[in-house]
């Protein structure tokens, strides 16, 4: 391997200077760092990488974890469970992760945020776009006062481009109602009236950018299917409408946001006369459950695990490994699955 004083020489400046690039590469001029990359390039030089996870231990580096708890969502709690379980394995390389969750449930679920805008000391902001007003002003706070001290972030499971974040990891939403349109339209052999609900409200993206993809497709391939009654709600689906969806005789449902899945069983109830099959996302409990009873027909996933885990190894290889992130969006492999599968 080429020597950091042979770097030097063929970069036409000194040791330190390269010893500082490779170290960190905002603190050499633009020209400087060129002529020093491309002899790295020309030599295929690679870092002593065991050195600089030793490094790494000594620089203390500090990573935000933000995560998102509720009782109604058993999609961010599967999050929040691999996320410290992948923590844990840097932990061992001295880094430290701390997890902001923003939960209602706590005593003061504004108290953890006001702290960490008002003493942000971190290294990397790993983030998830709020849309609830309760905590949306203080989530926008803090992702402002990240880039206001230019550390990097990037967003998990929901993205919001009006940020400058590094990237987003996560679902392909429209790509998941589109899927779901298809699978739609084979339970109901391409006609029928449908019905779509959704435990959340339609404000938030994931909720309109998959009824964007689910209604765009239907109109693109099955012009016969028919979307009667949609409804996104915010109490346990005590206001669903069961009477107008038996007088139209629906023969399906899309529920996208399903939150505990705690509708299906009413649907059961409610709709026993009419064999409705429902769609729905994410493979958990209560959809398993669901499933073997035979309420839910498929569910398309999502990969919670890569959105979890994935923001982590970027954070390491950034801070550590001081590569860049090359990529703006990086969706995980969407998937479906019926009760056999499980």
């Amino acid at each position: 391997m080429i020597s950091l004083e042979k770097i030097a020489e063929l970069s036409g400046v000194s040791r330190r200077t390269v010893a500082r690039a490779l170290k960190d590469k905002s603190k050499v001029k633009d020209s400087t760092l060129a002529r020093i990359e491309a002899v790295l390039k020309k030599y295929d030089y690679k870092p002593n990488l065991a050195a600089r996870y030793l490094a790494a231990k000594n620089q203390n580096f500090k990573i935000l974890y933000m995560v998102y708890r509720s009782v109604s969502s058993q999609f961010h709690a599967k999050i929040f469970e691999l996320a410290k379980v992948k923590a844990a394995e840097l932990r061992g390389f001295g880094i430290t992760i701390d997890f902001l969750v923003l939960d209602h449930g706590n005593g003061d679920p504004l108290a953890d945020i006001k702290r960490v805008i008002s003493n942000f000391d971190y290294d990397f902001l790993i983030g998830l776009p709020i849309y609830e007003e309760f905590f949306k002003p203080y989530v926008h706070a803090l992702f402002n006062k990240a880039k206001e001290l230019n550390v990097p972030m990037i967003f998990y499971n929901m993205d919001d481009m009006s940020y400058k974040r590094d990237c987003y990891i996560g679902c392909d939403y429209e790509k998941s109602g589109r899927i779901a349109a298809g699978l739609i339209a084979l339970i109901t052999q391409g006609k029928g009236k449908i019905a779509i609900l959704s435990n959340r409200s339609s404000r938030i993206i994931s909720f309109m950018e998959r009824v964007h993809g689910f209604k765009n497709e239907l109109v693109k391939k099955y012009r016969d299917i028919e979307i009667v009654y949609t409804h996104a709600m915010e109490n346990n689906y005590i206001d669903v409408d069961f009477d107008l969806l038996r007088k139209q005789k629906i023969k399906a449902i899309y529920l996208v946001n399903p939150g505990d899945y705690s509708v299906c069983p009413r649907i059961r109830e409610e709709l026993k006369d009419l064999d409705v099959k429902v769609i729905t996302n994410d493979l958990l409990p209560n959809s398993k459950k669901y499933m073997k009873e035979g309420i839910i027909s498929a569910v398309i996933t999502q990969n919670e695990e890569i959105q979890a885990k994935m923001p982590l190894d970027l954070a390491f290889k950034v801070l550590v490994n001081k590569e860049k992130i090359d990529f703006d969006k990086h969706f995980t492999q969407l998937g479906i699955l019926i009760s056999q599968c499980i």
